[in-house]
């Protein structure tokens, strides 16, 4: 099963109705039929709390508790993980809590086929050819 990881910036543009809102609802549809898996590390999860809270603290429990609901995968950030985007950091020169989501798509490598990264950071624009699987989301 194909997987496409998500960093915080593809779910706020769902969230915000911006450029690529059209992309991510089509991949949390197929989510939800079970013909894709969607992940995202934790540490991506927690810029997405402060973001919507940030905003608007009076809505932010309400359109987190419809986050949360999608089928999306939250996967934990331990040592491993840590470890894992502290060296995604060192070598790619991203900011940290972005590097969880690239390591995060790395790990989910199999032999049958590459995760992909859904992004709107530009960050991401200067990891070299072949590193990531990455389909970037347009631009505002």
């Amino acid at each position: 099963m194909r997987t496409c990881v998500l960093d915080a910036s593809a779910v706020l543009r769902f969230t915000d109705r911006e450029p690529g809102f059209d992309r991510v609802r089509e991949l949390l549809e197929q989510a939800a039929r079970g013909e894709i898996r969607l992940m995202m590390s934790a540490v991506n999860w927690g810029e997405i709390v402060y973001a919507v809270s940030k905003r608007n603290p009076a809505q932010a429990p309400f359109v987190l508790d419809g986050l949360a609901a999608l089928p999306i995968t939250i996967v934990p950030a331990d040592a491993s993980a840590a470890a894992d985007a502290g060296l995604f950091k060192w070598r790619y020169g991203i900011p940290y809590a972005d590097a969880f989501a690239g390591a995060l798509t790395l790990r989910q490598r199999t032999a049958e086929s590459k995760a992909v990264l859904v992004t709107a950071d530009n960050d991401f624009r200067d990891i070299p050819r072949g590193v990531l699987s990455i389909e970037f989301l347009p631009g505002k």
